[in-house]
């Protein structure tokens, strides 16, 4: 049998480019992304199989009793549907969130530190606020882009320039979006060019503060990318506290003890059934 082989990437004008969906239905990022990501992931929508799923059926009836039956079984409503899961699964139980709920024990003391750097000396909250410590501006770090290694293939301008690309604007070329700093610890492929390789990467280029991006032009990198100054033991001390201070453990709560189909979670089809060997 070959050997499934994951999807990075779709075709793009003969070139390689993350999925884009044009929003022109007033919907929100996380559900054109679903929308977009349903070609991208193997995630198929059969109205058929809806249809003759008793189960997948009443829940879609029970969802969308206000649109007519020719729309409801389709993949812009499942896509909604994953939308809406998607939603439920935050982190919401690591150490430093039972700290803030008033378990003191719960951050050890180099995660205390690390806290106490985020939140001052390193400035990381400047960008990285809110529930999810992500944000929702948009900054040029001068990080390599997606078509800057031979991982990605040859990528599209217009993925390329990211928050430019989508606004045709040169002040927002390689601009983009505040990423959540949680449960980072297992990634091992971060900025939007997949370029470091760990947390304390990233940390250290943004201490040392110098552009390694020439495509980037001076005037469009963020205001927020200068040299911090923090030392070997303080770049230490926010590592811990971004990977494990910020890493929840108990995200399994999240995997469906079963799907209608019978199938395997998360990829729902009889191929992945078989390649994985699932129950």
């Amino acid at each position: 049998m070959e050997e499934l082989k994951p999807i990075k990437a779709r075709k793009l004008n003969g070139q390689i480019g993350t999925p884009k969906e044009t929003n022109t239905l007033g919907f929100e990022g996380l559900e054109t992304q679903a929308i977009a990501g349903l070609d991208v992931h193997r995630l198929i929508i059969n109205p058929k199989m809806i249809v003759n799923n008793e189960t997948y059926k009443a829940l879609f009836d029970e969802a969308y009793p206000d649109i007519p039956i020719e729309e409801r079984y389709t993949k812009l409503y499942g896509a909604l549907a994953i939308a809406a899961y998607e939603r439920t699964v935050v982190a919401s139980e690591a150490p430093f969130q039972k700290w803030l709920q008033g378990e003191d024990g719960a951050l050890t003391e180099t995660e205390k530190q690390g806290a106490i750097l985020f939140f001052g000396k390193g400035k990381c909250y400047m960008c990285h606020s809110g529930p999810a410590l992500s944000g929702m501006e948009f900054h040029a770090l001068g990080i390599y882009d997606l078509g800057s290694s031979d991982v990605h293939g040859s990528i599209d301008e217009v993925t390329k320039k990211g928050r430019g690309g989508f606004t045709k604007n040169p002040e927002d070329d390689y601009a983009f979006k505040t990423p959540t700093l949680y449960n980072l610890k297992d990634v091992h492929f971060l900025g939007h060019g997949g370029s470091f390789t760990s947390v304390k990467e990233v940390i250290i280029y943004k201490n040392n503060a110098v552009i390694v991006n020439n495509e980037v032009v001076l005037k469009n990198i963020s205001s927020q990318f200068y040299p911090l100054g923090l030392t070997d033991i303080e770049i230490n001390q926010l590592t811990v506290f971004v990977e494990n201070g910020l890493y929840d453990d108990n995200l399994e709560r999240y995997v469906p003890e079963s799907l209608p189909t019978g199938q395997c979670f998360p990829n729902a089809d009889a191929q992945a059934k078989e390649d994985t060997g699932c129950n």
